[in-house]
């Protein structure tokens, strides 16, 4: 699943960056965007490495990659020159997601809360 995950995170990423490359004008967004997608990359190579159970590592991943598309979606305006707010927004998103990481990391593994461990 890690190579995968790579895999689809690497081509977003390269998708971003010939997006800035074609389009001067989103040349800010495409290094943004293609920095969030490897934030991104690494928060799901953390949950696919840890002992999970499926469904939660399933969610994570489904979560890191709803994620990701919201970063980039609010980075546009800002790359486009829109104004601060969006960056913001970005910036909360991501931390979010982080958030939702360490949680899952740290609470639903095998036999996690229910065993007392």
């Amino acid at each position: 699943m890690k190579i995968i995950l790579v895999a689809v995170y690497v081509v977003a990423t390269l998708f971003a960056l010939v997006c800035g490359w074609v389009y001067s004008e989103a040349k800010a967004w495409s290094y943004l965007t293609a920095g969030s997608c490897l934030l991104h990359l690494a928060l799901a190579l953390i949950v696919a490495v840890r002992p999970l159970v499926d469904a939660a590592k399933i969610a994570a991943w489904c979560w890191h990659g709803a994620s990701a598309l919201g970063v980039a979606a609010l980075l546009l305006p800002f790359g486009l020159g829109q104004g601060g707010g969006w960056l913001l927004g970005a910036v909360a998103l991501a931390g979010f997601t982080v958030l939702v990481t360490l949680v899952v990391a740290l609470v639903l593994r095998p036999g996690g809360v229910a065993d007392g461990r």
